[in-house]
């Protein structure tokens, strides 16, 4: 068995502790830098040893099988490393076969993935000579294989002794069974062929050969039998016609031939351009589906969509793309952002126009997601009233700013309309207003409704709205509907007067006083406006109750009560007086300065004076009380107004009022 240069059972135990699953999808030493020398005893008692060098994990006639001692000259060295190498390879060795004759027969040269099997004298016996692949054989004999290539490539030179011979290139596929080359029998277990016969160049130099495969069903590859000889056809030729072989490599296409957007195929796509601008969709969408048919029998795709850039992607990755993470190749396709179109009509062009840009344009091709402007112009006596697409309403907006993602038909509505105006008698009076303050007068589509309002200055009141004489309502915010007609209607405001706001008693006397008090209320019939009292003079002689009208006296004076009833409907502020004086008079006053008189709280104090009379009035002049005095005296009474008259023994007098609480 041949040496191979790693050492196989590290191999094994790397590949087991690692979990990883071998797959092969190139030949190995496909350039054929790698050899080794290889030996075999020829059959027979007589046949020796013969050596020679074969490039690892490939064979030639040194490591060939032989049926018997009879076919023991097929065993010969006829392939070796060569420096002849192919332009532009990185390598330094190609392997080089050449034919012999024995006894005239022309014996091929003849390289190989499996093995040589000689067992016929005749050279075109298929069932006795052949190579062949068996995944019984020993690991030197076979080549594992994964892949399912598009075609096998080979740099190959042939130097034959006459050009119109042809040497051969064969690669076979097949599945996990034997299988030699050329057939004997029927063969089903193989998964694809790439076979070519060709001649050498006018100079003999260099070729490069491609050869594709063509494949048998869906079968699973699991060995793969290679072969090159140097002649098409066994024992044609010549002796010592060779052939050199260098770079052997499977291609796995990776390029899309052709891609489909919705179902509709690109009629633009070359597999050699990798990005596409401004690629434009049948009526300007994006597509939703993207499907594509690629060039290699075992490549695969993928494909993305980003709708918000206009862009669609495509991947294609070749079927050895999980040991060549290069080979792919990405197509990005920039769809150009679709046009729209944005037509304008008027739904009666009796009642109005429209346009959109400019006037008398109806319609504008614009990039989807942009804007323009479309204008309605309604004719004197109608009124604009929406825009509506398929019968939604979109803008109550004369002029609109339309921002189109698809095609988009505008129709402008117009209606009758009719003038409302409204005036006050007076401006100086209040103010009138049609929906919004400061409007007086609007377009009114007609049969619709509409509110008007007035409000009447300070010192005023709202009357009436009125249609020349006629009164149309008394409130002051009134709605007009069924509009059927222009209008003109006026608010008419009048000033506020007084309320009839009068004191009960008109007519006072110090007997209307009781106990120091003095009740009197004002009212008004004409008002329901709140009514309050107050003292707006002489303060400091009485207090009063705002809500009743009641007045307190704490002394002797004169005061003035006033009544206040508050604006309310139609009534101003109104305000009655009267004055109420309870200084004594009549009656002589002495000029006895030095006495004190004076109230507390149930008696009249009088100091001061001894010896003295004092005599104690009502406000009628009745005498109530006579006492005499000496020093403080203080005399207990009920409350009320007195008059008190202290007089001494010269008959000199001091006469007083005297409110006792």
């Amino acid at each position: 068995m041949k040496k191979l240069l790693l050492n196989f059972s590290l191999i094994i135990a790397f590949l087991f502790s690692t979990n990883v699953i071998f797959a092969q999808y190139q030949l190995t030493n496909s350039g054929f830098e790698n050899w080794e020398g290889v030996s075999q005893k020829k059959p027979g008692l007589f046949g020796g040893t013969i050596s020679g060098d074969e490039p690892t994990q490939w064979n030639s006639f040194v490591t060939a099988q032989v049926k018997s001692s009879t076919f023991a000259s097929a065993i010969a060295d006829k392939c070796e490393p060569s420096t002849d190498v192919r332009p532009g390879t990185s390598g330094s060795k190609s392997a080089k076969i050449w034919s012999t004759s024995v006894l005239g027969v022309v014996a091929n040269g003849n390289l190989t993935t499996g093995r040589i099997y000689g067992g016929s004298l005749s050279a075109t016996d298929a069932s006795g000579n052949y190579n062949f692949s068996d995944p019984a054989s020993d690991a030197a004999y076979k080549h594992t294989f994964a892949g399912k290539p598009d075609s096998i490539v080979t740099w190959l030179k042939f130097v034959p002794k006459n050009t119109s011979q042809m040497a051969r290139v064969s690669a076979i596929i097949h599945e996990n069974s034997r299988y030699q080359d050329p057939e004997a029998t029927t063969y089903t277990n193989i998964v694809a062929k790439a076979q070519h016969n060709f001649y050498a160049t006018s100079d003999k130099g260099w070729q490069r050969i491609s050869v594709p495969f063509t494949y048998d069903g869906n079968k699973t590859p699991a060995y793969i039998l290679v072969s090159y000889t140097t002649n098409a056809t066994p024992g044609q030729g010549n002796e010592n016609d060779a052939l050199y072989v260098d770079d052997a490599e499977m291609i796995y296409n990776s390029k899309a031939n052709s891609v489909s957007f919705n179902g509709v195929n690109f009629s633009g796509f070359n597999k050699n351009t990798y990005i596409y601008y401004d690629v434009e969709m049948p009526n300007g969408t994006m597509p939703t589906n993207v499907t594509a048919t690629v060039d290699g029998v075992s490549a695969t795709y993928t494909t993305s969509i980003d709708a918000a850039n206009y862009r669609a992607t495509v991947v294609v990755k070749g079927g050895d793309i999980s040991v060549n993470s290069e080979n792919y190749h990405t197509y990005t396709i920039n769809f150009a952002v679709p046009k729209v179109t944005v037509n304008v009509a008027s739904a009666n062009d009796t009642m109005g126009s429209a346009y959109v840009g400019t006037v008398g344009t109806t319609s504008t091709t614009i990039t989807q997601g942009t804007s323009t402007t479309v204008t309605a112009v309604a004719n004197s006596g109608y009124m604009f009233k929406n825009w509506t697409n398929n019968g939604t309403i979109v803008s109550t907006d004369a002029t609109y700013t339309v921002t189109a993602n698809e095609n988009t038909n505008l129709v402008a509505n117009f209606v009758k309309v009719y003038t409302v105006t409204i005036k006050a008698n007076n401006s100086a009076y209040g103010i009138v207003y049609i929906e919004t303050e400061g409007q007086t007068s609007v377009s009114v589509e007609e049969g619709s409704s509409i509110t008007i309002t007035a409000i009447p200055n300070d010192g005023y009141k709202f009357s009436a709205w009125k249609n020349g004489r006629a009164t149309v309502s008394t409130d002051a915010v009134y709605t007009i509907a069924n509009v059927t007609s222009d209008i003109e209607y006026t608010a008419n405001f009048a000033a506020k007067s007084n309320s009839n706001l009068a004191f009960e008693n008109t007519n006072i006397e110090y007997s209307d006083i009781d106990n120091g008090t003095f009740s009197n209320t004002a009212s008004s019939t004409n008002s329901e406006g709140a009514i309050t009292y107050a003292i707006t003079s002489g303060g400091e002689f009485a207090t009063i109750d705002e809500t009743t009208g009641v007045v307190t006296f704490l002394s002797i004076g004169s005061i003035t009560v006033t009544a206040t009833q508050e604006a309310w409907g139609d009534y101003l502020e109104t305000s009655v007086s009267y004055s109420l004086d309870i200084t004594p008079t009549g009656i002589e006053e002495s000029k006895l300065d030095n006495i004190n008189i004076y109230s507390t709280f149930g008696a009249i104090v009088i100091t001061g004076i001894d010896n003295a009379k004092a005599e104690i009035f009502g406000m009628s002049g009745a005498l109530i009380n006579s006492t005499m005095v000496n020093g403080e005296t203080s005399i207990y009474t009920n409350s009320g107004v007195y008059i008190v008259k202290v007089t001494d023994l010269n008959g000199n007098s001091k006469i007083t009022k005297v409110i006792v609480k």
